[in-house]
């Protein structure tokens, strides 16, 4: 289970629940949840280069601590297609191993 602070520069996570890239902003791009729930936070992407499906690696090219970028610390990672965007630390273990 991967955790903010288990988790090291360099290291790959392997998602095991279907996610997506969310942001409006180029520089900011977070994980969120790819559902169709009613009472979803953000909009489903349909743009398959956004999702990540169950089995997908990612590289974690750095780390954040609360209260900078965001409320919470994050990992920021890199995905196959050079997508960058962050995870933030409640999410880690929700959508990674």
């Amino acid at each position: 289970m991967a955790s903010i602070r288990s988790t090291q520069v360099g290291q790959h996570l392997t998602v095991k629940k279907i996610a997506q890239i969310y942001g409006n902003n180029p520089k900011i791009q977070f994980l969120t949840s790819h559902t169709n729930h009613q009472y979803g936070n953000y909009p489903k992407a349909k743009d398959p280069n956004l999702i990540l499906p169950i089995g997908t690696q990612v590289q974690v090219i750095g780390k954040g601590r609360a209260n900078t970028k965001y409320s919470e610390s994050y990992v920021t990672v890199i995905d196959h297609r050079n997508n960058q965007f962050d995870i933030f630390s409640s999410d880690l273990r929700k959508h990674f191993q």
